[in-house]
């Protein structure tokens, strides 16, 4: 009549993650990668519910949140 022992990590995977840099200021931030394609990457700041959509332009991802601009290599 024992319970089974799972793991608290058991049901949770890993996402990948990128860097994106505020083309303005030039800090980075860790985020993890909601979606990706050839022409769009979408990302939420690590530690936060954050999301950035950004749009891929001659080779890199930009986009903008809050009239900040932001890039990322994906």
């Amino acid at each position: 009549m024992g319970h089974r022992f799972e793991s608290c990590r058991a049901h949770h995977f890993s996402m990948k993650q990128t860097l994106i840099k505020n083309i303005a200021t030039g800090i980075s931030k860790k985020c993890d990668i909601l979606n990706k394609n050839d022409n769009f990457l979408e990302v939420v700041l690590v530690g936060t519910t954050i999301k950035i959509k950004l749009k891929k332009k001659s080779g890199v991802y930009i986009g903008t949140y809050q009239n900040m601009e932001f890039i990322s290599d994906g």
